[in-house]
């Protein structure tokens, strides 16, 4: 029995392509609708509120579509999600649960996390991490402008790699780091910029891990979908242009569609 619903993927902006990318190799007979609310990114320098407001517009949005599950392609809205978001019929998946998985089941005993400001604040990974290790040390860094700059989809500004190598500096600065996790799904789509500044690091990624436990979910929950014709469909409040040029960035398996909205 196979169930042929979309698997739905939120983000604030054109980061979660890296969670779609991942699905798209991974789970190459699953459907993806996809939400990138461009207009109002990055999430990670507003309010708790205005971050809850924003994220329940997608997830209603995506559960009208009749998604079958809903991957939270955010760092940020994930740091929230148990305290608003524990009510819905549908899976809502974490990103940020299986990165920690990852740093635990590989017994590591010192990890950086790279990640916005709410991220960081909120405490999110260094609780969870605590909370499966009590031993674990967890080296945070803010990184306030990031997301915006990756957003932007010029990757030749000399101010991405000055931004980069001032959070690696700061990271790694009297910290014997071998492990960073990358906390926002926009830094992976310039893990190249990362490796460039730090070439001995295991830069985590959470797309990938958030990935493996999907592909495990819909196999325990009988969800495995069986569409040899998959799509991802893309919905953005931003302009869709960004949306191809990732796309091709990140070579996204296609065909893909894209849908720019005014307002969600």
């Amino acid at each position: 029995m196979y169930d042929n619903r979309p698997i739905g993927v939120l983000d604030s902006g054109v980061g979660g392509l890296t969670v779609a990318k991942e699905l798209r190799k991974e789970l190459p007979n699953e459907n993806i609708i996809y939400f990138g609310d461009n207009a109002n990114v990055p999430y990670g320098n507003k309010s708790e509120k205005e971050i809850y407001n924003l994220t329940k517009k997608m997830i209603d949005f995506l559960a009208s579509k009749n998604v079958k599950m809903i991957a939270i392609a955010c760092n940020t809205i994930s740091s929230i999600l148990d305290k608003y978001f524990i009510d819905y019929k549908i899976p809502i998946i974490s990103i940020i649960k299986p990165a920690v998985d990852y740093a635990v089941d590989n017994d590591l005993n010192k990890v950086g996390v790279l990640a916005t400001n709410f991220t960081i604040e909120s405490g999110a990974y260094e609780k969870l991490l605590k909370k499966k290790n009590k031993s674990i040390e967890v080296v945070p860094e803010s990184c306030p402008t990031l997301a915006t700059l990756v957003d932007s989809g010029d990757y030749t500004k000399e101010e991405m790699e000055k931004t980069i190598d001032i959070h690696m500096s700061n990271i790694l600065e009297n910290n014997n780091l071998k492990d960073i996790i990358l906390g926002c799904t926009h830094y992976p789509i310039v893990l190249d910029k990362f490796k460039k500044r730090g070439p001995e690091i295991n830069f985590i990624n959470p797309a990938y891990e958030q990935t493996m436990y999907i592909k495990n979910l819909l196999d325990r929950k009988d969800l495995t979908g069986d569409s040899w014709e998959s799509r991802l469909e893309i919905y953005t409040t931003g302009d869709a242009g960004t949306y191809i040029n990732m796309i091709e960035l990140l070579d996204v398996a296609t065909p893909y569609n894209i849908n720019a909205m005014d307002v969600l």
